[in-house]
């Protein structure tokens, strides 16, 4: 029996990831064994930390998009057929990606095609985003995100009103013909059974591939700065792992803000530290009043921003008691060179810290601006 994969692309801040884990959920209910893989051009993700907080079996191609990392693709989506022998696995690309049609899904049914099933390429839409502080070359690299796409998911209906959201839908049904438009919320869930029954029902019907300027598609790319942190806060008071985020956000906020710096994509997870052994383990987590040391339920809490400016979204939230310690993973894609968002990103962490005397370490960080793409195999 051959497993079907359902590809999710779109940019930076979509919301693939809250779609792909409800999607599994509901999966899952239906009876289906789910599997995920996740991708970013460096480690330490959110999307891959969640995936395993939420019980899905998560496999992670890092380094590189898929189209880049063609083998170890296949590496993950053989993992999981050896674990779980999934009906279905979900992926879910570099946000920076485009060129799938012909980089991953063409070589994916030419060379295992009677391994894999192959559902119509979905790309995810913010219905609520503008990119215009974005260059031209990002610009390009969104419009053939959307050109190639079999579905075109329109995520975050619920923020707009019927009259927005359809406008929004024609305007996008025109511009791109080649795809259906479906009206979404990753978020609460709206309209994501009957995509599902497309996605289970139909398979990709192996489209042209698109004609890609791969010199403006590397230069799109070469403009994000991108930063991936795994840390750690401790203080000697108790405080709100929530207010940590809000503040830290905010200040990357300004920061960017002040440097003409378009916010991409920030997130984050927060979570209790690794290790309770030291002479801070009777009060890792306290009463809201601070008098009281209770083991309650784990911390988990993620978070994103996905504009500049923007309100924050609140994603995850287990847990409303306050810390005296927490571990962090922070992933930040913003439109600026490595060097100045790694500044802006180590001065935020300082500014959130919640008492003067309060510590911060990093354990794992890197900065960089992805390398230009160079696939395995790019199939006409």
């Amino acid at each position: 029996m051959s497993t079907r994969i359902v590809l999710v692309g779109g940019f930076l801040g979509a919301g693939k990831t809250t779609l792909l884990l409800e999607a599994a959920e509901r999966l899952a209910a239906r009876g289906y064994r789910v599997g995920m893989v996740t991708n970013d051009q460096g480690e330490d993700l959110v999307d891959t930390a969640l995936g395993h907080e939420a019980t899905v079996p998560v496999t992670e191609v890092a380094g590189g998009c898929f189209c880049c990392r063609f083998p170890d693709l296949l590496t993950s989506l053989q993992h999981l057929q050896e674990v779980v022998a999934p009906h279905v696995i979900l992926a879910e690309p570099v946000g920076s990606c485009t060129d799938l049609v012909a980089t991953v899904l063409r070589p994916l049914v030419q060379f295992y095609g009677e391994q894999y099933e192959l559902a119509p390429l979905t790309v995810l839409l913010d219905g609520t985003r503008s990119i215009t502080d974005f260059s031209p070359n990002v610009h390009y690299l969104y419009q053939q995100q959307l050109a190639e796409a079999e579905l075109i998911l329109l995520n975050k209906k619920d923020l707009l009103t019927s009259g927005e959201l359809e406008a929004e839908q024609a305007r996008n049904q025109e511009i791109f013909p080649q795809a259906r438009v479906l009206a979404i919320s990753a978020k609460r869930g709206d309209g994501l059974d009957t995509w599902l029954d497309v996605v289970l029902g139909q398979s990709s019907a192996n489209p042209e591939a698109l004609l890609i300027d791969y010199e403006r598609y590397a230069e799109a790319e070469a403009a994000l700065g991108w930063l991936n942190a795994k840390g750690q806060v401790r203080a000697s008071k108790a405080y709100s792992p929530r207010q940590w985020i809000t503040d830290l956000f905010t200040s990357l906020d300004r920061f960017c803000g002040q440097n003409n710096c378009p916010i991409a994509h920030v997130k984050t997870l927060v979570m209790d530290p690794p290790t309770l052994g030291d002479s801070h383990a009777a009060d890792q987590l306290v009463a809201p009043c601070g008098d009281v040391a209770r083991l309650l339920q784990p911390t988990r809490m993620k978070a994103s921003l996905t504009d500049s400016s923007s309100t924050i979204s609140w994603d995850v939230e287990h847990s409303t008691l306050e810390v005296t310690a927490h571990q962090f993973i922070l992933n930040a894609r913003v439109h600026t060179e490595p060097a100045r968002l790694e500044q802006m990103a180590m001065q935020a962490i300082e500014r959130a810290k919640p008492e003067p005397g309060a510590r911060w370490y990093i354990e794992n960080f890197e900065c960089f601006s992805p390398l230009p793409p160079q696939p395995t195999y790019r199939l006409p």
